[in-house]
């Protein structure tokens, strides 16, 4: 028996069973871009290189940030794991390796904002209080699509600024998470509550506005979860979703007679029987549900499908991509990583000493489960495709940027909870636990 000291407890949080997982994704990395590399019959090197760099920076990703601090590691793996899965399938749909080589910047951008993030989570306290600057900023923000917007089929949610192409409404969203677990986390009661709900409703009504409807229900079902987390009044939770359902209803009445929403209206229409009408108008859901159902059990073989014959594969129809060129088990596998993303943060959130780091470890895991099950059912036809994306799958940089931003926050709470743990067992044992040689 010997004392065990505190450097050597940090040491042995980390010292656990991920290391198979480790080698598993990065075995992954490695195979999949080294397939790529020869699929054309000639060697391309952007593939090749990616075969290199991106297990090499899984592994030291994994090593500088477990240095930093006492990290739950097997969410930064299943992190790392699906963020090299998106470059994986834009080199493997796409013809060109653009799309490829900038979500593997973006991926490299994302793991100094995840280091960032869990450093400022663990370092800054007073969040009440930046919270009172953070709302009007968020506001702001959402507003330049307003002006310096870049219109897209479905919204005007895009800003483009110089060469610089970016979504508001997925940078802001983490900034949500911490303002509103920065408020419900207080016990006031709703004289303090009622700026922060009304901040909330003002973002939504920003983003109607635009309208970007998918973020809209990310943004309302995100409150609303963070609501009933912190203060525990069901009798409002209950009332607010049941008027939402009835707003929605009555939305939905006189949407074809509202003609700011008639791209929606017909989308809707198409949606409810896609195979009625045109087929240019419904060819996204169509070709979809084709790639889909063409992979099989094992899919078409890595960079052997045609899912690149679908409609903004790269962000929106990312799972028909995934489900053609890997087959449905693979994708189950996929998706039982996010069930694991789940079930680590929910449990870091239960961990966590103070209510805000419950709160916003919670927001964070609720958000993006939400965004995956809605992209995953959206391409599943089960429900309208509302425009969001994949977390850590989808291209994009908004999207990719704002996923790491909310690992690493849950990353930097695990570690906190890991501290606290180490406190209390030094505090109970009078500085005097020990751990068996």
């Amino acid at each position: 028996m010997a004392m065990i000291e505190a450097s050597k407890y940090r040491k042995s949080l980390n010292r656990t069973n991920e290391l198979p997982l480790l080698h598993l994704v990065m075995l992954f990395q490695f195979v999949s871009m080294l397939l790529l590399t020869f699929r054309d019959g000639v060697m391309d090197a952007f593939s090749f290189q990616m075969s290199l760099y991106l297990p090499i920076g899984t592994f030291l990703g994994l090593k500088i940030i477990s240095k930093l601090f006492p990290v739950d590691r097997c969410i930064f793996i299943l992190t790392a794991f699906l963020s090299s899965l998106g470059v994986v399938l834009l080199r493997a749909v796409l013809k060109t390796t653009a799309d490829a080589s900038d979500q593997a910047l973006f991926l490299l951008i994302g793991y100094f904002l995840m280091i960032l993030s869990a450093f400022l989570i663990r370092l800054v306290r007073a969040w009440e209080k930046l919270s009172v600057i953070a709302m009007p900023l968020a506001l702001g923000f959402l507003c330049l699509p307003f002006v310096f917007g870049s219109p897209s089929a479905t919204a005007d949610s895009w800003v483009k600024i110089g060469g610089v192409q970016f979504q508001p409404s997925e940078l802001i969203k983490p900034v949500l998470i911490l303002v509103l677990s920065a408020g419900f986390s207080r016990k006031e009661g709703f004289r303090v509550w009622w700026r922060y709900v009304l901040f909330a409703g003002l973002a939504c009504s920003v983003l109607f506005l635009q309208p970007d409807l998918g973020a809209v229900f990310l943004y309302f079902i995100i409150t609303v979860c963070l609501f009933y987390a912190g203060t525990g009044n069901y009798k409002v939770t209950i009332a607010v979703l049941l008027i939402a359902v009835l707003g929605v209803a009555v939305f939905l009445k006189l949407l074809n007679s509202i003609d700011a929403f008639s791209y929606l209206a017909s989308r809707i229409a198409i949606w409810q029987n896609p195979f009625s009408g045109a087929y240019e108008d419904a060819r996204q859901i169509v070709q979809g549900l084709i790639s889909i159902a063409s992979g099989g059990l094992f899919g078409s073989g890595l960079g052997l499908g045609s899912a690149d014959r679908v409609a903004v594969v790269a962000s929106d129809y990312i799972f028909a991509a995934l489900s053609e060129e890997f087959g449905i088990l693979f994708t189950i596998c996929v998706l039982i990583v996010y069930l694991v993303l789940l079930i680590r943060g929910t449990t870091i959130a239960m961990n966590a000493r103070s209510r805000f780091h419950a709160l916003t470890a919670l927001g964070c895991v609720f958000a993006l489960t939400s965004q995956m099950l809605l992209i995953v059912c959206g391409n599943l036809h089960l429900i309208p495709l509302t425009g969001v994306t994949m977390p850590f799958v989808s291209g994009g940089g908004s999207s990719m940027l704002s996923s790491m931003i909310q690992a690493g926050i849950l990353l930097g709470i695990s570690s906190v909870n890991a501290e606290d743990e180490y406190d209390d067992l030094m505090r109970i044992t009078r500085g005097q636990w020990r751990e068996e040689e």
